[in-house]
C-alpha cells in the first residue's frame, strides 16, 4: 500500500523497515512479501524521476575533471535503476574468492533473481569459457528490459504486506546498546520517528556510506567508532578508445569452429566480442580482472573513416593485407575498437567521507577521494598486449594500442560513477569491514546494509544481478528470525 500520512504509524512497530526503493530495497521487500512478512519502504524521492531532487545528490570529488555526483544517481521510486542499461552478468567462483560468501550461498537464488529482473532462460545462459591460453570469452548482453518503477509500483501499491512512503527523507538511526530502535525521517515538513524490529539501509553505493557515517556521528553510542565506514570505495571506470585494429572476420569465425568454441548471436550478427584475462594468467602477471569489449565495423560499408583507417593499417602490416586483400578476395576486413572495463582493487585511500557542506535537510554531503592505481593501469596494458599477440599468432588481425597506455603518468582513468561499489564492505574481520556475510552491521544487532556498497571486491562485471541475489539472500536470512 502507499502511505500518504506517516502519523498513522505512531504506535506501530514494523517487522522490517527498508530505506531506499532501488533494486536492492524492492527485491528485499518482494521476497519478504512471499512469506507474509510486513515491511515498510521509505523513499526520499517521488514516484517519477524529478531533476529538482538531484540537489540532494551533490557532493565533492578530489579531481575537478570527474563528473558531478548528481549526474550518476537518481532520487525516485526505482532508484538508480532509472539509469540502468539492463546489463546482467554475474560474479563467477574465482571472483568470489575474497568474499565471505561461497558461490553456492549467493547463486542458489538465481531462479528468483531471474524472475525479478524479467530474464528469460535464453538470456540467462551465463558462462565464462576458454578463448585463448590467456583470455576467456564471457557472456554479456542487454538482457533485461524491465524498469523497476513501471513494473513494481502497482504490485507494491496493491500489496497487503509492503507499505511504501514516498517523499520521505531518512535523517538518522536511533538506538542504544548496539540495537537500533527507530529511524528519524521527514515528510511534508514534519519529523517522524518510526519503530521497527529490523532495519535495512539500501540507498546505493555512496548514500549507504554517507547516511551511516552521519548516524554514527549523531549516535556515537550506537555504532562502534572503529567501523570502516566509507573505506575501500570502488568504481568501474570505462576506458574508451584504448586500442583499435582490424581483423579478418572469416578467420575469426574459422578459429571458433576449429576449437569448437560456441558462437553467439553477437559474434555472427552484430558483431562484438567480450574477453577477460583468465585466472591463471592473472596470477602469473599479478594483474586485476579486466573486461575487454571489442566492437567491429564492416569495411565494405561506404564509410570513409574506415577506408582511411585501413589505408594507414596497410602501411603498418602490408604482408597481412597482401594475403587477405589480394590473394583471397572473399575475405572481409573489419575495423574494430576496444573499450576497457577494469576491476578496481579495494584501497583504503579511496574513501567516502562527510564534507562540511550540507544537503537541504542538514545532512553533510559526501566527499569522495578516488584514484586509479598503477596495478589497474598495468592490468589493462597486459590484457591489451595479450589480445594483440593472439591476433598476430593466429594471423587473424592486428591491434594498435594507444601509446598513453604504456606510460603510467599519461594513462588516465576518469571516475565514471555509474557503479558505486564498496564503502560498507562485507567481511569476517570486524577491523577491516562493516558488515558480515549476512549484511548485518558489526556490533549492531538489527541493522543491515544492502547493495553494491557491501561488495568486498568490484570484479569487472555489472553489479545489478549480484545486488538482487544479495537482496534475496538477506530477505531469507530475516525470515529465519524468530521475532518476525
Amino acid at each position: 500500500m502507499i502511505l500518504s500520512d506517516l502519523s498513522i504509524l505512531e504506535n506501530k512497530t514494523f517487522p522490517v523497515i527498508i530505506i531506499g526503493s532501488g533494486p536492492a530495497g524492492i527485491s528485499t521487500a518482494l521476497e519478504l512479501d512471499k512469506y507474509n512478512i510486513e515491511s515498510l519502504i521509505i523513499e526520499a524521492g517521488s514516484r517519477k524521476y524529478n531533476e529538482g531532487q538531484e540537489s540532494y545528490f551533490n557532493g565533492y570529488l578530489n579531481n575537478s575533471e570527474f563528473p558531478s555526483l548528481n549526474s550518476r544517481r537518481t532520487r525516485a521510486f526505482g532508484g538508480t535503476s532509472y539509469r540502468w542499461g539492463g546489463y546482467c552478468n554475474r560474479f563467477e567462483k574465482e571472483e568470489l574468492e575474497k568474499w565471505p560468501l561461497t558461490h553456492f550461498e549467493l547463486h542458489e537464488y538465481e531462479n528468483e533473481c531471474n524472475k525479478i529482473l524479467g530474464l528469460k532462460n535464453y538470456h540467462t545462459d551465463f558462462y565464462i569459457r576458454k578463448f585463448s591460453n590467456e583470455l576467456n570469452q564471457y557472456h554479456i548482453r542487454f538482457a533485461s528490459n524491465l524498469k523497476f518503477e513501471e513494473h513494481y509500483y502497482e504490485k507494491i501499491k496493491n500489496s497487503k504486506n509492503i507499505s511504501l512512503s514516498l517523499q520521505t527523507m531518512f535523517m538518522e538511526f536511533r538506538g542504544l546498546k548496539n540495537n537500533v530502535t527507530s529511524i528519524k525521517c521527514k515528510k511534508d515538513r514534519k519529523i517522524f520517528e518510526i519503530k521497527s524490529k529490523y532495519f535495512v539501509l539500501a540507498c546505493g553505493g555512496i548514500e549507504n556510506s554517507r547516511l551511516l557515517l552521519w548516524s554514527q556521528k549523531k549516535n556515537p553510542n550506537l555504532f562502534n567508532k572503529n567501523l570502516q565506514i566509507g573505506k575501500k570505495y570502488m568504481d568501474h571506470s570505462a576506458r574508451r578508445g584504448a586500442a583499435e585494429g582490424f581483423l579478418n572476420y572469416k578467420k575469426l569465425i574459422n578459429y571458433f569452429e576449429k576449437l569448437n568454441i560456441k558462437r553467439d548471436y553477437y559474434i555472427d550478427c552484430l558483431p562484438r566480442l567480450y574477453l577477460s584475462p583468465n585466472a591463471v594468467f592473472r596470477e602469473q602477471k599479478n594483474i586485476l580482472n579486466t573486461g575487454v569489449y571489442i566492437r567491429v565495423q564492416n569495411s565494405k560499408h561506404n564509410n570513409p573513416n574506415i577506408n582511411k583507417f585501413l589505408r594507414k593499417a596497410y602501411c603498418i602490416s602490408p604482408n597481412f593485407f597482401k594475403t587477405v586483400l589480394e590473394e583471397d578476395k572473399k575475405n572481409e576486413i573489419y575495423k574494430f575498437k576496444v573499450r576497457l572495463h577494469p576491476e578496481q582493487e579495494p584501497d583504503l585511500n579511496n574513501t567516502v567521507r562527510l564534507s562540511d557542506k550540507l544537503d537541504p535537510i542538514g545532512i553533510p554531503l559526501p566527499k569522495i577521494s578516488w584514484r586509479a592505481s598503477e596495478q589497474m593501469k598495468l592490468s589493462n596494458k597486459i590484457s591489451l598486449i595479450s589480445l594483440g599477440n593472439f591476433l598476430v599468432q593466429n594471423d587473424i588481425g592486428r591491434l594498435a594500442i594507444d601509446e598513453k597506455i604504456f606510460d603510467i603518468n599519461k594513462f588516465k582513468f576518469k571516475f565514471n560513477g555509474n557503479h558505486q561499489i564498496g564503502g560498507t564492505c562485507m567481511g569476517t574481520d570486524v577491523n577491516n569491514s562493516v558488515v558480515d556475510k549476512n549484511l548485518k552491521v558489526h556490533f549492531v544487532n538489527n541493522l543491515y546494509i544492502n547493495g553494491s556498497s557491501t561488495f568486498p571486491t568490484s570484479g569487472h562485471n555489472h553489479p545489478t544481478y549480484t545486488i538482487v541475489l544479495l537482496s534475496l539472500r538477506l530477505a531469507n536470512h530475516l525470515k529465519s528470525k524468530k521475532d518476525i
